[in-house]
């Protein structure tokens, strides 16, 4: 498991109403992101039990989406 990501998991799941998950591609974004960045949807969920469970699924998948660290 990437310790990373269970942090980042946790650290959604507390405070689930700053983050919103992006209906294109299933990320979490803060909840002031206007597009997402990795696939440039505007539309999302912000309901919080489901940004909880998404992250909480995340945390335990391996990444999938490309970072701009991936492209450096």
């Amino acid at each position: 498991m990437d310790e990373k990501r269970i942090s980042a998991a946790i650290k959604i799941m507390t405070e689930p109403w700053l983050y919103k998950v992006c209906e294109g591609c299933d990320s979490i974004l803060r909840e002031t992101a206007a597009i997402c960045p990795s696939c440039k949807s505007y539309r999302f969920d912000y309901k919080e039990l489901n940004v909880a469970r998404k992250a909480k699924e995340l945390a335990h998948s391996e990444q999938k989406t490309v970072t701009e660290d991936d492209l450096f």
